[in-house]
Parts: C-alpha cells; structure tokens; sequence
C-alpha cells in the first residue's frame, strides 16, 4: 500500500449533497483526542523537516502532543459508510512524531542562542510556534543552554544532535531485531513477513535500514553526517570501489591480451611433432596439355628463324 504524506480534504456541508461525498476516514490514537474542557484536537499546515514542504500535522488539546498525518492512497478503492458509497477510498491516519526533529530544522538556522519560541517563527507556518508548547521537549539534547535560566535560549549543538540520534537510530534497529523483519537485500520480501527460513539480516543491515527511517525527518547533509558517525558505508562508494576494481581487472587483462597477440605475431610458428607431416600434392596435367607439348617436340620457336646465322 503505497504510503503518501498528504492533507485530508476539507469538509464543506451543503444541504443537497451526498453525506459520503463530505466525509473522510481517518484513524488516531484515543491519546489525541482526550480533552477534559471540550477542545478538540487541530489539524496544521508544518513544515517537514526532511523536504522543506507543506506537510500536515495533528496537535493535541493545549497542544501536548504532535502527530503527522499520514494518507494511504490506492486505486479502485471505496468506502462503504453508513447507505451511502464513497469514491475516494484513502486512508488517513496520525502517528506520533517526537516534536524534536520538527524543532531541529529552525535551531540550525540560528547562529546564536534564541528563545525557542523566537526560534521557531515562521512566517510561510505561524502555526510551528506551538511546538515549544509541548511536552517532554528536551532540548537540551540537541542544544546548548545559553544565558539565565528563566530566559531558556538554547543553541544548536551538532555532537549531542548527533548522540540523540544515534540513541534513535539504535532503538528502531533493535525493534526490527526484535520483529525478526527481512531488511537484507538478498531477502525474499522487503514486506514486514517474518519466517525462519530466512536469515533477517546482520546488525550492520539493521541499523542500516533504521538509518533510513531515521532519516525520513532530516536534511540530506545532516543524515550523511549521522552515517558517518554511526560507520555506516555509502552505497555510492562501494558502487565506486566495484566499478573502479573492475575497470582495473578489465585494463589488465585487456594489456595481457594485448602482449600475447605481439608475441604470437613476432614469434615464428613451431613445428606441431605430434601430427605426422602430409606429403605436398603435385600439380596433375590434363590430356590436352600433354598432347600439346607431345606435337610441340622438336619444333623449334618462331624467333629462332630471325636471329643472325
């Protein structure tokens, strides 16, 4: 099921229209919608942290929490709801996100330390403000705290970014360890099967494959630099490892090939002692030819006439 980051369509209730036409499906967690003085949760237009474009993300009641809003489209799907049919057969779903790799994007920016708040101002998506409103939001793993401690200004750390990281990339590798899921290449499936025929994976290919979905919430720079500090091999220089020995094996045996037809030219041919020699053929002569040197005996040439006696 192909996986799309999308925003769900709004409603708009008109008296004559289809009720399945103005509804879509979405799943959350209870967690989400808990409110004890009657406010729901919002939906908000953020700015991804990995892409730089409009994503759409879920805030809690006094904004808490942060889910994104994930959307699951197929074709040749609907929904049954209630005695109506509705065409459009997506999907849309939140999951939590940890309001940190949101949050990291903007303490990059800044050159020095900022309130979080003044931080997190964007004028494209008023709404990221409301990020430092939620809880368990410790920057002080990612940031250096700067200044009076009522003032909480923090600045951009990229060693304890890059340890906080690291924490994570290792916890989603042993969840996948655990799950007994296939994320070597030579797997059967890439899908979430598990069998014991198969040998899952090593711990380099796990935390290989955390890395990507870690890195689904970074920058391009930034998820180089996490790979870098984890050791984990670029695709891109072992392809250029391969290539290059290849290229290496093939002008050597290209030079090999090269010198052996020198020597088969500028050596002479030895003579082959197992085959036993075949005697020439001579040259037959026809009866015509025989018959005419037979009348040509003794006649002399037609020049001998004109020499000087």
């Amino acid at each position: 099921m192909p996986r799309v980051k999308a925003s769900p369509k709004k409603c708009v209730k008109t008296a004559n229209s289809n009720p399945a036409n103005n509804t879509w499906v979405f799943l959350m967690k209870a967690d989400g919608l808990e409110s004890t003085d009657g406010t729901l949760p919002e939906i908000v237009k953020l700015r991804h942290p990995a892409s730089n474009l409009p994503a759409m993300f879920v805030f809690s009641p006094k904004d808490l929490t942060v889910q994104e809003v994930i959307t699951f489209d197929e074709n040749k799907r609907s929904w049954f709801i209630d005695e109506n049919v509705k065409s459009d057969g997506k999907m849309h779903l939140s999951t939590p996100i940890d309001p940190i790799f949101l949050i990291l994007p903007y303490l990059r920016k800044t050159n020095q330390a900022q309130p979080l708040e003044q931080c997190l101002r964007d004028e494209d998506y008023p709404e990221t403000t409301r990020l430092a409103r939620c809880q368990n939001v410790k920057l002080s793993l990612v940031a250096d705290r700067k200044g009076d401690e009522s003032l909480q200004a923090f600045k951009f750390n990229e060693d304890k970014t890059l340890a906080w990281l690291q924490k994570k990339v290792e916890r989603v590798a042993e969840v996948l360890k655990q799950k007994g899921l296939h994320v070597s290449q030579g797997a059967v499936s890439a899908s979430y099967v598990k069998s014991s025929k198969y040998d899952p994976g090593t711990d380099l290919e796990y935390l290989k494959y955390a890395h990507g979905i870690v890195s689904e919430y970074l920058t391009e720079d930034l998820s180089k630099k996490l790979a870098q500090h984890l050791n984990i091999p670029d695709d891109t220089e072992i392809k250029k490892r391969k290539i290059g020995s290849s290229k290496e094996g093939s002008d050597e045996k290209r030079l090999k090939t090269e010198v052996l037809d020198e020597e088969q030219i500028s050596r002479p041919k030895a003579l082959d002692l197992t085959k036993s020699e075949k005697p020439q053929k001579t040259a037959t002569v026809s009866k015509k030819e025989l018959a005419r040197q037979k009348a040509a005996a003794g006649s002399k040439s037609i020049t001998s006439f004109f020499k000087k006696k």
